[in-house]
């Protein structure tokens, strides 16, 4: 598959994604509206499958499409697991559509559950990841044959699944490299960082970037992340939902601390994964070529070098890292 089609076949799997999410949500708001009864349900339960089999038809023809294997629906469907997202986001909405018709305290908080249910609709979403589409797009594949052999080795020893490097551009204005990583695991190196290091620093800045989905930060941050939001936003909101004193006197905290979250303990774990990543790529490769590269990084996007300075920051000092680095027994 080449990168056009790449770009195409993610384009289009994320539409149906969205999609079909998205005609989930608003069936579910539109019939917790109408008066409930067995009509209510059974209409739901019609619109989930028929939904799902729309879904679950549609991806197939995009996967036969582009990348042309000779596959049957049914075996599409037992190696493809992307259609659990839809399924559960139906479930949710049933279960939850059952119990406000049939509990009274569900029925009295229905606006906190339509507010869990555009959480969740949310966050299915982002699951399909349609970040990557975009920067696919700006992006050409890496296609140094040398460095592509490393990665291959790197992924191997590591124990995960070759991911998809691209060179990203951004006009010689960024040194950065990142991962992306969901069904498929993404690595991205800007153009500037690959022109200022040297062949070895890229290998130990990849290294790094492989070992961010070795031990699966990015969706462990995800789950806290959203687990977090759902709690924060629901305290928050509180008040201008339920009618109490104590509440009203609360909700301010509750809208801080949801603040406090974003900006300071989301970048703190951030950096704790920065710095789990550099201890775990150091056991693959020679830790000076990581340590220059570091250097090179920081230098050229002014990093602080204190991080107290900016708690905001999802990355660690480069000294405190190099640091690191340096103490580490391998």
């Amino acid at each position: 598959m080449v990168d056009n089609d790449k770009e195409k076949f993610l384009r289009k799997s994320n539409f149906i994604s969205t999609a079909s999410l998205f005609i989930i949500f608003i069936a579910y708001i539109i019939l917790s509206e109408i008066t409930f009864s067995i009509f209510t349900i059974i209409a739901m339960i019609i619109i989930v499958f028929i939904d799902a089999a729309l879904f679950t038809y549609f991806k197939y023809k995009i996967h036969i499409e582009y990348r042309g294997n000779d596959i049957n629906i049914m075996d599409y469907i037992y190696s493809d697991l992307s259609w659990r997202y839809v399924i559960y986001l139906s479930i949710f909405f049933l279960v939850v559509l059952i119990l406000e018709g049939s509990v009274n305290a569900v029925r009295t908080y229905s606006n906190i559950i339509i507010l869990n249910a555009f959480i969740f609709f949310i966050w299915a979403v982002s699951l399909n990841n349609p970040l990557v589409n975009l920067l696919i797009r700006k992006s050409i594949k890496f296609d140094d044959i040398f460095i592509n052999d490393e990665i291959s080795e790197l992924s191997m020893e590591m124990g995960i699944n070759e991911p998809s490097v691209f060179i990203l551009d951004t006009n010689n204005r960024v040194a950065n490299a990142f991962e992306i990583n969901s069904k498929e695991a993404y690595v991205f190196i800007t153009g500037y960082l690959k022109a200022i290091l040297d062949y070895n620093e890229i290998i130990a800045v990849l290294a790094h970037e492989l070992s961010h989905i070795k031990l699966k930060h990015n969706r462990k941050t995800s789950l806290v992340t959203f687990v977090s939001y759902i709690i924060l936003m629901n305290l928050a909101s509180l008040e201008f939902l339920v009618n109490s004193g104590i509440l009203f006197l609360l909700s301010p905290v509750f809208f801080v601390l949801l603040i406090f979250f974003i900006f300071f303990v989301i970048p703190a774990m951030k950096r704790r994964n920065e710095v789990a990543a550099d201890l775990n790529a150091v056991k693959y490769v020679d830790k000076q070529y990581l340590e220059d590269a570091l250097r090179k990084i920081s230098s050229f996007d002014k990093i602080p070098e204190n991080t107290l300075k900016s708690l905001s920051l999802d990355h660690p000092s480069t000294n405190k890292r190099i640091d690191l680095i340096e103490k580490s027994k391998l």
